[in-house]
């Protein structure tokens, strides 16, 4: 388990550090050097639809890799395993590349007349697909290996600071906006080379190949899971960046699909916390299932509810408590404080998505996994028509408008499902304190003047003013009504350590 504490502590890090930067990318660099048009396309599209490509070219192989390695133990099939993660995408990538090519008039039908920078580029999606598609397999392959750190630290990290690097020089008009997208795509080359290299010095690295791995007892199996995991990857891909795909194609292309992305990541930072929670509580689920154990997996499925519920709300609290001053600090916030009303619901629907706690999880370790992926094709049913209907008629706001109704029904009705049969529910009376907590937080904070446009020590000192109230209302209540065993006993204990700590020191 050591190896595995290390590599999972390290990878967090590693991804957090990840998010710092890409945040800082989003509203801070490309905001200050990009047009709005070129915003739209090299953040929110440019390195959004490749992920989806990506997920369908795939063919489901790094689940498949996760799943059936213990089956390849021995050198030998090690090799065949390490064949069959790197052939077959080979099969997905040529039926993505056949299907791209001959969906290429419906492609610009779509979007030629809002969003023309978008064709231009048609082409360019081709390598950043492979490249992505590669890196991911490859991680695939070194996470079965247990060797996680620097596989995220060359995604997460090390792709974002090249992002970073590439608008810089355009920003300095060192090289044109054509030379920056081409050093993005070759930015996903360095990063194949570099896992290459690493998985070489790991000893982890086959330079001849086995296709024996086509005989092995465990390959029917394995291409059976792989095309019900290409379902259900592919939808989970599209999810988050639907709106994204389609605001191009309507009226303000580009723009409004950079004012959407810049609002939406602003408000995604609520859920963050969340991966953490289900890291920790997915394992624990499915040793309970294991166990037949239905009153610890709801404890857990109560407990990760009230905790994600306060921590979201906390976020949320501080985040849209302070928006207009968070709109002043980043550049051009002329335009983009114009997704104000975004982040006021795209932050609701991660709330929506937290408060119900890890039903995704429970669901999928148990006997009813296969629902998972009914519900999650009825919300990109549900996403698409409703995104179909409000974005013409309200732009970024219906995208967003569209996600929370979307959002709120795939949660209600994954709720009632696990209630009808499994006889669990997320919420406690702890579920109400909160609420009650935050609409009298809310309140409070509303009180504050707001600062004077684009004076800088006012806004700061406004933000610092709303937290701080945040903080000793909405976080003072928490822990004095006791709202919650976890959030108390760990403050306790930290509060415990800094004592000891001061003492000693003493």
């Amino acid at each position: 388990m050591g190896i595995i504490v290390r590599q999972g502590f390290k990878s967090s890090i590693v991804s957090y550090i990840g998010v710092i930067i890409g945040i800082f990318n989003i509203l801070i660099l490309y905001n200050q050097f990009l047009t709005q048009e070129q915003l739209g396309l090299y953040a929110s599209t440019l390195l959004t639809f490749p992920v989806i490509y990506m997920s369908f070219a795939l063919l489901g192989v790094p689940s498949v890799a996760v799943r059936f390695h213990s089956r390849f133990q021995d050198h030998a099939s090690r090799r065949q395993l390490f064949t069959f993660i790197i052939v077959t995408p080979l099969a997905g990538l040529a039926a993505f590349v056949i299907l791209y090519l001959l969906f290429k008039p419906l492609y610009l039908k779509f979007y030629l007349d809002h969003s023309p920078m978008l064709v231009r580029y048609y082409y360019v999606f081709i390598p950043l697909t492979v490249g992505m598609v590669y890196l991911l397999a490859l991680e695939s392959y070194s996470r079965i290996n247990l060797r996680i750190a620097v596989p995220s630290l060359i995604r997460e990290v090390g792709l974002r600071l090249a992002n970073s690097l590439v608008v810089i020089l355009f920003g300095f008009k060192i090289i044109s906006f054509d030379t920056m997208v081409n050093l993005t795509v070759v930015s996903y080359a360095l990063a194949i080379v570099a896992m290459l290299i690493y998985l070489y010095f790991q000893k982890r690295l086959y330079t001849s190949l086995d296709f024996g791995f086509i005989k092995h007892p465990a390959f029917s199996e394995m291409y059976r899971y792989g095309l019900w995991v290409l379902l259900g990857g592919a939808s989970a891909a599209l999810l988050p960046h639907i709106e994204k795909v389609l605001l191009p194609a309507f009226k303000g292309g580009l723009g409004n699909t950079a004012i959407f992305d810049i609002a939406s990541r602003i408000a995604l930072v609520i859920s963050i916390p969340r991966n953490s929670i289900v890291m920790i509580s997915a394992p624990i689920i499915s040793e309970a299932y294991g166990r037949n154990d239905l009153a610890h997996i709801d404890t857990i499925y109560k407990k990760s509810s009230l905790n994600l519920f306060i921590i979201g709300s906390f976020l949320f609290l501080g985040i849209w408590c302070n928006i207009d001053a968070i709109f002043g600090l980043i550049p051009k916030s002329d335009i983009y404080s114009q997704g104000k009303w975004v982040v006021l619901m795209v932050g609701i629907s991660r709330i929506a998505d937290m408060m119900t706690g890890l039903n995704s999880e429970i669901l999928t370790n148990s006997r009813f996994y296969r629902f998972d992926i009914v519900f999650m094709l009825f919300f990109t049913a549900l996403i698409l028509l409703s995104s179909q209907f409000l974005i013409p008629l309200y732009g970024y706001n219906g995208a967003a408008a569209a996600a929370l109704f979307a959002t709120v029904t795939y949660n209600v009705v994954k709720l009632l499902f696990i209630k009808y049969k499994m006889g669990i529910q997320p919420f406690t009376t702890g579920t109400l304190k909160v609420i009650v907590l935050a609409m009298m937080t809310y309140l409070a904070a509303s009180f504050v003047p707001e600062p004077a446009n684009g004076i800088l020590p006012e806004s700061l000192a406004v933000m610092f003013a709303k937290s701080l109230l945040i903080t000793f209302l909405f976080g003072g209540g928490i822990l004095l009504w006791n709202v919650s065993e976890d959030i108390s006993g760990g403050f306790r204990s930290g509060w415990n350590l800094v004592k000891a700590s001061f003492l000693k020191m003493k």
